[in-house]
């Protein structure tokens, strides 16, 4: 067995575990034609003053590129004073727009999967508000967590699940109807478990407006520079990526195949 199928096992056996009584929820028809994302990207307007929070809800479990990935986008996400891309001639004119956060059921250190041991920035009770919502694969699930998510995905500007993330977001009922993706492996065991649920492949992911869902490990940079670009437009996520050293394309056009729906095991 590879490294990365050990690593992909031991967050999702977990999620198998917790999830072995199933969400239910009326069946729904897949549709005919998929539809993953808009060819133009709806616009998300900045809050007038101050950071857009980016909260990462994190448990046992958790994998480390799920948040990593999309935490140095938005680390490293740069403007102007004047809302511009910026350059390295523009010097210390400078604005870092995004504070990004870890969130979880207490400050207790967190056992992401390959060792790593996170402490969490806030607990659910004392989080800040969030704009951008972010889970990645992970095997925690508490009723604290679920009143937590439930609560500001519904005010906040973007949800967005990473890999087996989707799999919390389908538990909660919040892709119910909508068409998503999730990594190749899991996909199939998803759609059984999760019949309200769309599941597509052949994306690194889909925009549903507040929520959206992103591929397995490395498609979280994909769909983070996306919302960047949501807010501030293709040239900001372009340098975004460019100072990353991003070679992708993949974030401006994610159907990398044709999409086409997950068939349920049986």
């Amino acid at each position: 067995m590879t490294r990365i199928k050990k690593l992909l096992r031991t967050a999702v056996a977990v999620i198998a575990v917790l999830d072995c009584a199933v969400y239910v929820s009326r069946a729904a028809k897949a549709p005919d034609k998929v539809t993953t994302s808009t060819a133009q990207t709806t616009p998300l307007k900045p809050p007038d003053k101050g950071a857009i929070n980016v909260a990462f809800v994190i448990s046992e479990g958790a994998n480390v590129i799920d948040i990593a990935g999309p935490w140095e986008v938005f680390s490293d996400a740069m403007l102007t004073s004047k809302g511009k891309p910026w350059h390295e001639a523009d010097g210390d004119d400078m604005m870092m727009p995004f504070n990004s956060y870890t969130v979880s059921d207490s400050l207790k250190p967190v056992h992401a999967v390959s060792g790593l041991v996170i402490v969490p920035n806030y607990s659910f009770e004392t989080a800040p508000k969030p704009q951008v919502i972010v889970i990645p694969a992970q095997g925690g699930r508490s009723d604290a967590q679920k009143a937590w998510l439930l609560s500001n995905s519904a005010t906040a500007d973007v949800t967005m699940s990473v890999c087996t993330g989707a799999s919390m977001l389908a538990k909660y009922g919040l892709l119910d109807g909508l068409t998503a993706t999730t990594h190749h492996m899991y996909a199939v065991n998803m759609q059984k478990q999760y019949p309200a649920v769309h599941f597509v492949s052949g994306t690194r992911f889909v925009e549903n407006g507040k929520v959206a869902t992103a591929g397995g490990l490395t498609s979280g940079i994909d769909l983070a520079l996306h919302v960047v670009e949501r807010y501030y437009g293709r040239g900001v996520a372009q340098v975004t990526a460019d100072f990353l050293e991003y070679g992708g394309e993949l974030w401006k056009s994610p159907e990398f195949n044709q999409a086409k729906p997950i068939a349920a095991a049986k």
